[in-house]
């Protein structure tokens, strides 16, 4: 059994509603800039620069993260190849350890966690907000460096 092996549940065991209702209570601000959701993911909108910020949850894997989304209502299309001549400072700025990333989610970042453990689901909503925040500062430094140019 590895360190993140939480007993193989499957994500359709995972009380997603209950987990985003705890979520919306705790971060009430989080509804004003509330793009899109799904069972999996919260969108915060970015609309002036086109982009969105996912917040998910992947109980199967035990893992929670942040990372930049599509959502065509708000144009944020084609995010990661928008995005890739930034990447390296926006991830200086996020100064993320490697193994809080996957490779196949652009600019990221993740944490291992638990998901089926309800005591866990505070500090997990906690952590979504606390990092898309942190994203979303970088991201809008970074543009608004670039702009000045």
């Amino acid at each position: 059994m590895s360190e993140f092996d939480f007993g193989g549940r499957r994500a359709s065991e995972f009380h997603h509603r209950g987990f985003w209702a705890l979520f919306a209570e705790r971060h009430p601000e989080e509804r004003a800039r509330l793009a899109r959701r799904g069972p999996w993911f919260w969108q915060r909108g970015l609309p002036e620069f086109g982009l969105v910020l996912s917040m998910y949850v992947a109980p199967s894997e035990n893992v929670v993260g942040v990372f930049f989304g599509r959502n065509e209502k708000l144009g944020a299309t084609q995010v990661w190849t928008r995005l890739k001549p930034f990447q390296p400072a926006i991830e200086a700025r996020l100064k993320l350890r490697p193994e809080q990333s996957a490779q196949n989610l652009g600019i990221n970042s993740q944490w291992r966690v638990n998901c089926f453990a309800e005591d866990n689901w505070p500090a997990m909503a906690d952590w979504l907000v606390t990092e898309c925040w942190r994203f979303e500062r970088a991201v809008l430094a970074v543009l608004e460096d670039e702009s000045r140019l």
